[in-house]
């Protein structure tokens, strides 16, 4: 299985709006809305969107946010979004994205790699534990 995995382009939207469906099943997604944050970060240097390309589709997306971090003391990269097409997954997909990520973020002169995911979400936590990642806090949101 030959992936590719590469920035992000405008004209992926499409691909990516359809993996979101998949990590946010039951959640109602204005395309319009996630159209404009996609292009926002196509647009700043703060952000990486990355795609995983398979014979010429998109099956895996990754976006990193750089965040200065007081209690890193510098620079870290967060994963704010990270999906893989549910009829790839297993294959390296998800690990060739997470390792152009660490790549990426070691450029930028960050510290670390970090990312959340919801408590159901048991197949993910084990992928990330399985490439070195470790749990380290607890995420807390509140409605504004």
């Amino acid at each position: 299985m030959e992936v590719k995995v590469r920035n992000c382009k405008i004209t992926d939207f499409d691909m990516v709006f359809s993996l979101f469906h998949q990590l946010w099943p039951g959640k109602e997604l204005d395309k319009n809305k996630l159209m404009d944050v996609l292009s926002f970060g196509l647009r700043s240097s703060e952000y990486e969107y990355l795609c995983a390309v398979l014979h010429g589709k998109v099956v895996g997306f990754c976006a990193l946010a750089v965040v200065h971090s007081f209690w890193q003391e510098g620079c870290i990269a967060y994963v704010i979004a990270m999906v893989v097409d549910q009829e790839v997954r297993g294959c390296g997909i998800g690990t060739a994205l997470m390792d152009k990520a660490a790549d990426l973020s070691r450029l930028k002169g960050c510290k670390k790699l970090e990312l959340d995911s919801a408590f159901h979400r048991e197949g993910a936590h084990l992928f990330y534990e399985t490439i070195g990642f470790s749990k380290r806090a607890f995420l807390f949101s509140k409605d504004l």
